[in-house]
C-alpha cells in the first residue's frame, strides 16, 4: 500500500487530529473517577449507582472497540472515526446538563459508544498515513498523548471541580467536537478495505464475553464474589466463548480473522498489552483513591503527585517510538517492564508512606509504560497488512482495556482488606494501607508474564534502500515471501522481521 509522505503537512494533520480527540476521550475516562463523589451529591445518587457510571462506561466500551475494527475494515475507518468523535462530544455536552441520574447514565453510554471509536481506528489512521520506518515514533507521540492524558486528568477534574462544579469537566471534554472540522479535510478519503460479510452472531458472543469478564471482577470486588451480578457475569462470559468459538471455528467469514489467531507473534504482542495494563491502570486509578482517603488530599494535591507519571509517561513513549524504529521492540520492552517493576515494588513499600515518595514511583511507573507501550502498538502496525489492520489494532484495544479493568479490580479487592498474613507481604512496607501494598506487590506477576512474552518479539531493523534499490529490493522480498505464514505481512516486514529465535 501507498503512504503520504511522513514529512507532509496532509501526515501531520492526520496525527494531530487523533492526538486531540484521543487526549480528549482518556482525559474523560480519567477524570471521571476523581468527581464521583461530587456527582453523587449533585444528582443524590447513591454509592452502587456512581459505581455504575465509571462500569457502565467500561463495559460498553468494552463492547464497542472490536466491532469499530471490524466495521473498519469493511467500511473504512475515516468516517467512523468522525462519527465516534461526534458521538462522543455529544455525549459528553448531555452529561454536563444533567439533572438526574438516570439520563446521566444514558448519556455516558452514549459517551462509551462514540469515544470507544478513538483510540484503536485513531492508530490505524495514523499507521497508515506514516510508512513502517517511522511508525514507532509517531505511535510513541501517541503513547505520549494517552499518558498526558491518563495523569493529568485527575489533576484538571480536580481543579475544574473546585473552581467551576463537575459538570465542567463533561463539558471540557465535549470540545473535542472542534476536530471534526480537521478530521473531515485531513483524513484521507481513500482507504484499503475487506471483502465478506460481518459475523454478527460471533460479534455478540464477543460481546457477551467482554461483558462477563469485566463485570465479574468489579461487581466481585464491590459486591462480593457471590453475588448476583459476579453470577450474571460469570454466565454471560461462558456463553460468549463458546458461542464464539464455534463461529470461529465453522463461520466462513468469523468476526476475528482467523490469521490473527493463528499467529504467535500477534497473540503474544496482545498478551503483553493485556498485562502490562493490568499493571499500569491499576495505580492509575488506585493511587487516588488511596491518597485521598488514607493521607486525606485534595483532588488538586492528588493530581500533583500525579503529574510526575504524566510527563515521564509522555517521554518514555517518545523515546521508545525512536528506540523501535532504529532497533526493534525488544530492548525498550525490557527496559521498561524492569522499570515498571522496581516502580511497583516501591510502591508496595512506600504506600503508607509520605505522598512525595509515592509520586517519584509513580513517575517510574510511568516511565516504564511510555517504553513498553509504543513498540506493541508500533510492531503490530508492521505485522498485519493494511486490510487487517483496523481489526488488530481494535482487538489489540480490547486486550489494553480488559487487562486494566481487571487489573483495576484486582487492586480494589486487596484495598479493602488489612494484608494477606495479617500485614503486608512486602518487608518493606510500614504504615498504613497494607491491602494497597500487597496488591501493588501481587500487579508485579503481570510485568513479568509480559517480560516471557517478549521473548517472542521479532527483532525489527530499518532497512537502507535508497530510492535506486527499491525496485529490486522489492523483488528480493516478494522472492523471500514463504505461503506457510499466517498473517498476510507487509513485503518490508518480511526481510526486516525473522523468525523467532533468529
Amino acid at each position: 500500500m501507498s503512504y503520504l509522505d511522513t514529512t507532509s503537512t496532509s501526515a501531520k494533520a492526520v496525527l494531530v487530529v487523533v492526538c486531540i480527540a484521543l487526549f480528549f476521550q482518556v482525559l474523560n475516562a480519567s477524570a471521571v473517577g476523581v468527581i464521583l463523589p461530587e456527582i453523587a451529591s449533585g444528582i443524590s445518587a447513591s454509592t452502587v449507582q456512581v459505581g455504575w457510571l465509571m462500569t457502565g462506561f467500561l463495559l460498553v466500551t468494552g463492547i464497542a472497540i472490536p466491532f469499530y475494527g471490524r466495521l473498519a475494515d469493511r467500511y473504512g475507518a475515516r468516517n467512523l472515526f468522525i462519527f465516534g468523535i461526534a458521538l462522543f462530544s455529544v455525549g459528553s455536552l448531555l452529561a454536563g446538563i444533567a439533572a438526574n441520574y438516570q439520563f446521566l447514565l444514558v448519556v455516558r453510554i452514549v459517551q462509551a459508544i462514540g469515544g470507544a471509536a478513538i483510540p484503536g481506528l485513531g492508530m490505524t489512521l495514523v499507521s497508515r498515513a506514516y510508512g513502517p520506518e517511522s511508525r514507532g515514533m509517531v505511535l510513541g507521540i501517541i503513547a505520549a498523548t494517552i499518558g498526558v492524558g491518563s495523569a493529568a486528568g485527575p489533576l484538571l477534574g480536580g481543579v475544574l471541580s473546585e473552581l467551576m462544579g463537575w459538570r465542567s469537566v463533561f463539558i471540557v471534554t465535549a470540545f473535542a467536537a472542534l476536530t471534526i472540522p480537521s478530521a473531515l479535510k485531513a483524513l484521507p478519503k481513500s482507504e484499503q478495505r475487506l471483502e465478506g460479510s460481518l459475523d454478527l452472531i460471533g460479534g455478540i458472543g464477543l460481546g457477551l464475553m467482554v461483558t462477563g469478564i469485566l463485570l465479574v471482577p468489579s461487581e466481585g470486588s464491590r459486591a462480593g464474589w457471590t453475588s448476583n451480578w459476579v453470577i450474571v457475569g460469570g454466565t454471560s462470559a461462558v456463553i460468549g466463548l463458546l458461542t464464539l468459538a464455534v463461529r470461529q471455528a465453522f463461520a466462513v467469514s468469523p468476526f476475528i480473522h482467523r490469521e490473527l489467531l493463528r499467529n504467535a507473534k500477534y497473540l503474544a504482542l496482545t498478551g503483553m498489552s493485556f498485562t502490562i495494563m493490568a499493571a499500569n491502570l491499576a495505580p492509575l486509578i488506585g493511587l487516588p483513591v488511596l491518597l485521598a482517603f488514607s493521607r486525606g488530599l485534595s483532588s488538586l494535591e492528588i493530581g500533583l503527585v500525579m503529574v510526575p507519571g504524566a510527563v515521564l509517561s509522555a517521554g518514555g513513549g517518545l523515546l521508545s517510538g525512536r528506540l523501535t524504529d532504529r532497533t526493534g521492540a525488544k530492548i525498550p520492552v525490557r527496559i521498561g517492564s524492569l522499570g515498571m517493576l522496581l516502580a511497583l515494588f516501591g510502591l508496595s513499600a512506600y504506600s503508607g508512606s509520605s505522598p512525595w515518595a509515592i509520586a517519584v514511583f509513580a513517575g517510574l511507573m510511568g516511565a516504564g509504560f511510555g517504553l513498553v507501550n509504543t513498540p506493541l502498538a508500533a510492531t503490530i502496525s508492521r505485522l498485519v497488512s493494511g486490510e487487517m489492520l483496523a481489526t488488530a489494532l481494535s482487538m489489540n484495544s480490547m486486550m489494553f482495556f480488559l487487562g486494566g479493568s481487571i487489573g483495576t479490580a484486582l487492586l480494589f479487592a486487596f484495598s479493602t482488606s488489612s494484608g494477606l498474613a495479617g500485614g503486608s507481604l512486602n518487608p518493606l512496607h510500614s504504615g498504613l494501607a497494607d491491602g494497597f501494598s500487597d496488591g501493588f506487590l501481587l500487579l508485579m506477576i503481570p510485568v513479568l508474564i509480559a517480560l516471557g512474552l517478549s521473548l517472542a518479539l521479532p527483532a525489527v531493523s530499518r532497512p537502507e534502500i535508497s530510492e535506486e534499490q527499491a525496485p529490486l529490493a522489492e523483488a528480493q522480498l516478494i522472492h523471500r515471501w514463504t505461503p506457510d505464514c499466517s498473517v498476510p505481512w507487509h513485503p518490508e516486514c518480511v526481510e526486516t522481521i525473522p523468525a523467532v529465535g533468529d
